[in-house]
């Protein structure tokens, strides 16, 4: 009996019967059955040696990956972080006098471009890190209202260079305190204070706010803007990695990121046991992105 799969035979299936009376009719009709199931049975056990082989190669061929973006990442933050030293040494006020208008423009822009690269090469050894499992977090009790106070002024001079109102709603009362890693939760607030930054026109207001759920036990921090707003065909893009949705939300002119910080951001608040989502009810009508931590 000829073992046919996908039309290609390949191989048979022979049967000695020591049997004199021959065998039923519905042996007979058996057996031909019995071929072709065999056969499928070794195509499917040969589909699944190549994909358990390309799964392999596939393995080895992701870990090159994550090698060398975190080798390239070493490699070059050095050199980049020893170019943005020296240009701010050229920005400084005790040099900037012997500098042109036009010169101190150039290097203004040569310095703000060092930093992009130098956050962009930091986002993708995080995604590596991540993917790889080796990001790791250094989990404590924090003061969510303190932390928060600390980054609403580290990032109030750059909302106001871009005349852009920075509100942090502190609450009055005494919160419980969560548990994160207070240095990941600062980076995930910058994150989502700076895509506001980014799509909030000038004169626009940006507040954050936080929100004790005693039943849930989880405080959760809300970053709102009356920006550009995004709709809702975008919205589930927006936490993916590299994403650059839609023509309103994400294009602004000097403001293209590279797609990796909310999903960092979510990466990251997700690994701490919380979650991150947006809200907004379509173009021009300003967004809002929370998310949420767990109490003590």
């Amino acid at each position: 009996y000829p073992l046919i799969v996908r039309e290609v035979v390949i191989g048979a299936m022979v049967i000695s019967i020591n049997d004199k009376d021959g065998l039923s009719q519905f042996k007979n009709e058996l057996v031909p059955r019995l071929a072709g199931v065999i056969g499928i049975a070794i195509d499917n056990s040969i589909l699944y040696q190549e994909i358990q082989e390309a799964n392999l190669r596939l393995q080895e061929i992701d870990k090159l990956k994550d090698e060398f973006v975190s080798l390239a990442s070493h490699e070059l933050r050095t050199p980049m972080t020893i170019i943005k030293s020296y240009l701010w040494l050229l920005l400084d006020k005790n040099n900037a006098p012997s500098l042109s208008d036009k010169q101190k423009m150039y290097i203004d822009r040569s310095y703000t471009s060092t930093q992009r690269l130098i956050n962009l090469v930091n986002d993708m050894l995080n995604v590596s890190r991540i993917e790889s499992g080796r990001f790791t977090l250094a989990m404590q009790s924090i003061d969510l209202i303190e932390l928060i106070s600390t980054v609403h002024t580290e990032m109030l001079t750059k909302a106001q260079e871009q005349k852009i109102i920075l509100q942090y709603a502190r609450p009055l009362q005494i919160l419980p305190q969560v548990q994160a890693d207070p240095e990941r939760v600062e980076q995930v607030l910058i994150n989502l204070i700076g895509n506001s930054l980014k799509f909030t026109p000038v004169n626009g207001t940006i507040r954050i706010e936080i929100n004790h759920n005693p039943l849930q036990k989880t405080e959760t921090v809300s970053v709102i803007d009356n920006g550009k707003g995004i709709s809702r065909e975008d919205m589930t893009k927006l936490f993916q990695k590299f994403s650059m949705v839609g023509t309103n939300y994400l294009v602004k002119q000097n403001a293209q990121g590279t797609g990796l910080g909310l999903y960092l951001s979510k990466s990251i608040v997700e690994l701490m046991g919380g979650k991150i989502w947006v809200e907004s009810e379509g173009e021009g009508r300003g967004s809002k992105f929370s998310f949420t931590l767990k109490t003590v």
